[in-house]
């Protein structure tokens, strides 16, 4: 019976394989040098979208997109918090999970230019997911705008005085904030909120299609791509596992750490000054100089996101290896290391102007410092050398006999956990319900991987020794 069932079961999935046309794409063998968890960056990014999207509905449920006299916006999310059952939860992962999108997106973006991965044919791909990521930070404005607190009344004027300043900026002011009454601006940011996930969720698809297309690139450091583990199921199943232990974790965090929400935004009423998100608070600090805002807000940032655009012309095409692309490594070592000090910059000065001289200084120094390091450890460029071959041999860790025990554990704190967080549920104890079924996910992400591993993975693991 069991051997039928079996039978049955895979003709299913064959069928459904064979169907949808995906027989090359689960067919195919993961390079090892994928299996790096650099290299899941991409999938989590667009796990956590799709996060946004359901938290993004859920919230859409309850939230009132509308001002009135007294900010009745602030008080729709007042009410999601306090009266709605798992209310404060469900906006706390739509908030930590936008953050987590913006810095996943970063780290992905980090690793595609540190490996070379935008050289031919993948500088579309490349670029598209540079839009993407510039798209996902304005979606991330937008939404933290519709709280009506004082930051975002903070991002709201700075969003109204650069685009006042720019070239026709009475025109297109009027085209995005209309009258500019808080009522008009409150429903046209979630307009715009929503438009620009759609866009990103275009540009995602044409992304995914485009690195179907080309293949993910070959390993950075020029040696041939070596044939690792089946994509399906083995590989599928290691991002399954860890998509549940991220969402999992998110969950926890968003149950334990309270939502946040600034002072309510009236009017007539004086507020601290809002500091913005940490993705805009290096922008936020060229701002805080004084400067044009058209120059600090869109020119500056342009300039260093053109470059990283048109890098794949720039950077020569021989080795990928950081250390080996001298123009790109140290071009990303002043960028990168100009964001964190500006960032640090922003967050001690609050409220505060920056004065011009001192931030010029700054840049300069931190752009000498970072570029002379960067050239001192990298080489001109230079052709590929051919890598030494190694052969691998089977091995089976110690932990492997373990396994099953493992499993069994996680199991079973598995089940506990989810046992008293339906308990804490049913005695309307929210907060405590969500923080165990959170832990409840993490732990069965976490069995579903050792299982997978002792199941599928146990005649792939190797290990590599010198070629005789």
């Amino acid at each position: 019976m069991g051997r039928e069932e079996k039978g049955c079961i895979s003709y299913f999935v064959d069928w459904i394989i064979d169907r949808m046309g995906a027989r090359e794409f689960t067919e195919s063998i993961v390079s090892r040098h994928a299996l790096h968890p650099m290299y899941s960056l991409g999938g989590l990014t667009t796990t956590m979208f799709i996060l946004q999207a359901i938290t993004g509905v859920l919230l859409l449920i309850f939230y009132v997109p509308l001002f009135g006299e007294t900010n009745i916006a602030y008080d729709s999310i007042v009410r999601i918090n306090e009266e709605v059952a798992y209310g404060y939860v469900i906006r706390n992962l739509h908030s930590l999970g936008a953050n987590l999108m913006i810095f996943l997106a970063m780290l992905h973006f980090i690793r595609v230019y540190l490996t070379g991965s935008y050289k031919r044919p993948h500088e579309i791909t490349y670029i598209v997911g540079i839009l993407t990521g510039v798209l996902a930070i304005l979606a991330g404005v937008t939404g933290y705008s519709l709280r009506m607190d004082h930051i975002a009344a903070e991002a709201i004027n700075i969003g109204r005085n650069l685009v006042s300043h720019l070239p026709g900026g009475n025109i297109l002011s009027s085209l995005v904030y209309g009258t500019g009454s808080p009522d008009e601006i409150v429903g046209r940011y979630l307009a715009y909120h929503i438009l620009v996930a759609g866009l990103i969720l275009i540009l995602m698809l044409v992304h995914f299609f485009s690195i179907h297309q080309h293949h993910i690139s070959p390993p950075y450091d020029d040696s041939e791509p070596e044939p690792a583990v089946p994509f399906f199921p083995n590989h599928l199943l290691t991002e399954v596992s860890a998509i549940f232990v991220a969402l999992g974790a998110l969950i926890l965090l968003a149950a334990v750490l309270p939502p946040e929400i600034g002072e309510k935004f009236l009017p007539t009423k004086e507020l601290p000054v809002g500091q913005p998100e940490w993705y805009l608070m290096t922008v936020y600090a060229i701002i805080k100089t004084g400067i044009d805002p058209v120059l600090a807000g869109v020119v500056i940032p342009g300039i260093g996101m053109l470059i990283f655009v048109l890098m794949p012309w720039i950077d020569p095409a021989y080795s990928r290896h950081p250390k080996n692309r001298r123009i790109a490594t140290t071009y990303f070592a002043i960028f990168i290391s100009e964001f964190i000090v500006f960032f640090i910059y922003g967050t001690v000065t609050p409220g505060q102007q920056i004065p011009l001289i001192n931030a010029i200084a700054v840049a300069l120094v931190v752009a000498l410092v970072s570029g002379a390091l960067a050239l001192k450890y990298t080489s001109k460029p230079r052709p590929p050398t051919e890598k030494p071959r190694v052969r691998r041999v089977r091995i089976y860790p110690q932990i492997l006999k373990w396994l099953p025990y493992i499993f069994w554990v996680l199991v079973i704190l598995q089940a506990v956990t989810l046992g008293y967080a339906v308990s804490y549920h049913l005695n309307e104890m929210y907060d405590m319900a969500a923080a165990l079924f959170g832990l409840s996910i993490v732990l069965f992400g976490w069995a579903f991987f050792t299982a997978k591993v002792y199941l599928l993975d146990y005649k792939y693991i190797t290990k590599p020794v010198p070629a005789e």
